[in-house]
């Protein structure tokens, strides 16, 4: 079974951190993110944003989602 030492690592993942970078950088300035083509209706805008107001004022009334500033929240996840 082969062994490495973790400074033997450390040093290639130092000596490699640029040029990965450079490449995955690259990379995704060929290939940015695919943008949502279709529009959504105006009624299925409004539907989401009925379901989300609902599911936040449920969240709000069972004391999962905390309001802690003038833009921020806290939303507890479990159950």
């Amino acid at each position: 079974m082969r062994s490495a030492k973790i400074t033997r690592i450390n040093k290639n993942i130092a000596k490699n951190r640029k040029k990965v970078n450079a490449q995955l950088n690259e990379d995704r300035a060929k290939n940015p993110r695919i943008r949502r083509s279709r529009l959504r209706s105006e009624d299925e805008q409004k539907t989401l944003t009925e379901i989300t107001k609902a599911s936040v004022e449920r969240a709000k009334r069972e004391g999962k989602m905390k309001i802690i500033g003038n833009r921020r929240m806290y939303y507890d996840p479990s159950e």
